[in-house]
């Protein structure tokens, strides 16, 4: 009798001469997101149950369905099969040292804007992509959100990806040299974005963050205009990174130290995507009063993790306050948004639902340029290079009144003071 033999299934016999059925799947196949499956003791049963398997796969090589939590697999010569080598090569791809080619925050804002260009044109031929079709899609998308498009900022950044994405099958030789149909799409570049949070926008989103339950959300704010770094680095923050720093100097010791005479600060690593070896090692010391309230969460935090099952052995500064535990990045876009939305509705602030995280980054670096810091000085702060400073300070220092009024007012060679209304009259008459 013939031997049938289906792929992915495999037979596992134990010690008493049981089998026991599994479609495991290939390497590739793994890589792609399909798991294995036990399929039981009944070898008839494994056997329809794996073909009925291989032939979802077959249907997903095809392109017809996607299972969840299996990867998008578009025919060979459509739009989108060409995305995911692009995401495969670029996106997700190791440079010859075997480093990513792309910063984690890098490779997130190139994500979005291949998913939609995946959803626009991903079942469709490469040719399909022309000229007019780009015009058609920026005319669609370039429109205000309330009138159904995505907004002028994210049309660009979209249509700026598919450029590169063209660009690729230009260099791998998949369409001709030159023919790029998203080389010139005729939408400018978004101007920068200037906005930046008051002090009542600060209360009013530690208020909804209390009122919410929600005080480590508070403290994410805290720690973010102190600091300004990158929510990505903040949440990823653990009582390990929190340590005593060695300062060398006797008055920003006293400064800094708290009761017990030490200076504790957040150690941490900036990866840059420009250069392999190119990270900054931060060290940014904690004063006294926000120390405290990091310690105070840590020690939450700490027993919570303790009395967890199985025990949570590395704690975190930031966690959610419902479950103790950390934030992924979407779960705490989504909070940090509903404490925007409360915090506008309580006060009547509605410019609130618009401000973002990073608008919060920009904020410290606009508060430190009022009170006079040199740029050098800031980028010990924020993490910037001294050769990035200048263009930094340009696109995160919007022109601010107190900067400037101080600006005139080191001008004057003498302080001006007003005079009396009666003497200005008396010398008017």
């Amino acid at each position: 009798m013939a031997k049938i033999t289906i792929p992915c299934l495999v037979g596992k016999t134990n010690k008493a001469g049981v089998t026991s059925w599994y479609w495991q799947p290939s390497k590739t196949l793994a890589a792609a997101g399909w798991r294995p499956v036990s399929l039981g003791k009944n070898m008839t049963v494994a056997m329809a149950a794996a073909q009925s398997r291989n032939e979802d796969v077959a249907k997903w090589k095809a392109g017809a369905m996607r299972p969840g939590g299996i990867e998008r697999k578009d025919p060979a010569g459509t739009f989108g099969a060409l995305i995911q080598r692009y995401r495969r090569e670029v996106v997700n791809g190791k440079k010859p040292n075997g480093k990513d080619r792309l910063a984690e925050k890098t490779r997130e804002a190139y994500e979005t804007g291949l998913k939609r260009l995946e959803i626009w044109a991903g079942k469709h031929p490469i040719a399909y992509i022309t000229p007019a079709r780009v015009q058609t899609l920026r005319d669609a998308n370039a429109k205000p959100v309330d009138k159904g498009g995505i907004g002028h900022s994210a049309t660009y950044n979209m249509l700026k990806t598919l450029r590169q994405v063209m660009a690729f099958a230009e260099r791998r030789d998949i369409i001709p040299k030159g023919s790029n149909p998203a080389t010139n799409f005729e939408l400018g570049a978004p101007a920068p974005r200037r906005t930046i949070w008051e002090a009542d926008d600060d209360a009013a989103f530690t208020a909804a963050a209390y009122k919410l339950g929600m005080p480590n959300m508070a403290l994410a704010l805290e720690l973010a205009l102190y600091t300004a770094q990158r929510e990505g680095d903040l949440i990823k923050m653990t009582e390990a990174q929190v340590t005593e720093l060695n300062l060398h100097s006797e008055s920003l010791r006293e400064k800094l130290a708290g009761k017990d005479g030490k200076v504790m600060g957040w150690v941490l690593s900036q990866k840059k995507t420009s250069n392999d070896d190119y990270s900054v090692d931060m060290a940014i010391p904690l004063e006294p009063e926000i120390r405290s309230r990091v310690e105070a969460a840590i020690r939450t935090n700490r027993a919570r993790d303790r009395a967890a099952e199985p025990q949570r052995l590395l704690t975190y500064v930031l966690v959610d306050d419902k479950t103790g535990l950390p934030w992924d990045k979407r779960g705490f876009i989504r909070a940090w948004t509903k404490i925007l939305e409360t915090a506008a509705e309580a006060t009547k602030r509605p410019h609130m639902t618009d401000l973002v995280w990073h608008d919060l980054r920009r904020t410290r670096v606009v508060r430190l340029r009022r009170r006079s810091m040199p740029k050098e000085m800031i980028a010990a702060i924020t993490g910037h290079s001294l050769q990035s400073i200048n263009a930094m300070l340009k696109v995160y220092g919007p022109i601010d009144a107190t900067i400037t009024a101080a600006a005139i007012a080191d001008s004057l060679d003498t302080p001006v003071k007003a005079k009396p209304a009666d003497d200005a009259q008396e010398q008017s008459a």
